[in-house]
């Protein structure tokens, strides 16, 4: 792993006590949707009859808590107006009989399933302070595993729409797959392939020799492996297989057709955009939790491998400076 100890010229502690724009709006956007949450929580709560799903409800319930309290911690940190606070206690006079817990239960999962992308989003676009974005990527992980965790209770609990199951399964293969699984394994081996034959073109074109390193662990320690990995489940599934891109690319005379900062940044939002993908796939695996945690995986390889394009990006001066958020304080 490459170590990059500064940006910009800027020793790496002062740049953790700076804020970017968008960093200051993710914190304030954050404690806003936690204070909501925790106010839907606890109505639910009052209102859930199952033990368990008063148990999880609970649960989450303190771990919002603690994210709370963090987020507030870094709000006041740097001199930020808060969003408005949550009420002490939700109460209701409405008859509790009146909400199914089943109903409750998929409400509260279709909340947790869009925190997800929202936590991807702000880690995404905070960029120059290092130490918040690891705040919300510990935020995030928590969301992730809280998500699967609940899909695994739904089940048990029968609480789960079944989808349409992949009929082509070969015979002796006792897994289930339904069809937006079968969909994810073959999209996401599409888009792999595709990203090793874009990253191939780039490391023809490529001059800088950190870049250059950064390009070939990029293809061969987690594209072509991911590919590789993905291949054998679609093969395992009986999935059709998509055409595989060329080994070898042709080499080019000209390098100087494209830069490699404009290459870099394209790579960076094809990162994000994978981030997406794999949330999309972890968020609709609902029926074999094994293929679930494939893709709940690939989405924290992804966070971390853009974190470390960050900080790469940052000390070759690559990303364009967001403006900084300077307070009155």
């Amino acid at each position: 792993m490459l170590v990059f100890p500064n940006i910009y010229g800027i020793k790496a502690e002062k740049t953790q006590k700076m804020l970017n724009v968008s960093e200051a709006y993710n914190l304030w956007d954050i404690l806003s949707a936690k204070y909501m949450a925790f106010e839907r929580i606890q109505l639910w709560e009052n209102y859930a009859h199952d033990t368990d799903l008063k148990y999880f409800l609970g649960s989450v319930l303190k771990s919002m808590q603690k994210n709370v309290r963090s987020l507030e911690k870094e709000i006041e940190k740097y001199g930020l107006h808060g969003p408005e606070g949550q009420v002490s206690d939700v109460c209701s006079a409405v008859n509790s009989q009146a909400l199914r817990d089943e109903y409750i239960a998929i409400d509260m999962f279709e909340f947790m399933q869009e925190s997800i992308e929202m936590l991807l989003r702000v880690i995404r676009t905070s960029t120059t302070n290092d130490r918040l974005r690891d705040l919300f990527t510990g935020i995030l992980k928590e969301a992730v595993e809280a998500a699967d965790d609940y899909m695994k209770y739904l089940k048990f609990k029968g609480w789960v729409r079944t989808p349409p199951m992949y009929p082509n399964i070969p015979i002796g293969v006792e897994e289930k797959l339904d069809a937006g699984e079968a969909f994810h394994l073959w999209d996401h081996l599409t888009f792999r392939n595709d990203n090793i034959e874009q990253t191939q073109r780039y490391l023809a074109f490529a001059n800088d020799g950190d870049f250059k390193v950064l390009l070939k662990k990029g293809l061969q320690d987690v594209l072509r492996d991911q590919a590789d990995m993905l291949e054998k489940e679609l093969k395992h599934f009986g999935l059709p297989l998509p055409v595989r891109p060329p080994r070898v690319s042709t080499k080019v005379e000209n390098t100087n057709i494209m830069n490699d900062d404009n290459m870099f940044r394209h790579i960076f939002n094809g990162i994000q955009g994978a981030a997406i993908i794999h949330a999309q796939a972890f968020k609709s695996s609902v029926t074999n939790d094994r293929i679930r945690k494939i893709f709940k995986n690939l989405l924290y390889s992804e966070v971390k491998i853009q974190d470390r394009i960050i900080r790469f990006g940052k000390y070759k001066g690559w990303f364009n400076i967001v403006p900084e958020y300077i307070t009155a304080r």
